[in-house]
């Protein structure tokens, strides 16, 4: 049982030493930005934008990162 043990403990610390030979992980590149896209820092920013374009077909996006 305890060889097992042993066993199983040196694959897990196995298993996390893999790499890619110690790269330095690359830099994630900046999405392009999008004309239509506005950030709204505030709920009346929102609402005024929303009341301006009465009686046309708006798209509300809620993006969360949870």
């Amino acid at each position: 049982m305890r060889r097992t043990a042993l066993l199983l403990l040196a694959l897990v610390a196995l298993a996390g030493c893999g790499g890619d030979g110690g790269a330095p992980p690359a830099a994630p590149e900046a999405a392009p930005a999008a004309d239509n896209v506005k950030e709204l820092a505030n709920i009346l920013d929102l609402r005024s934008d929303f009341e301006v374009d009465a009686g046309k077909t708006r798209v509300i996006l809620l993006l969360s990162p949870t």
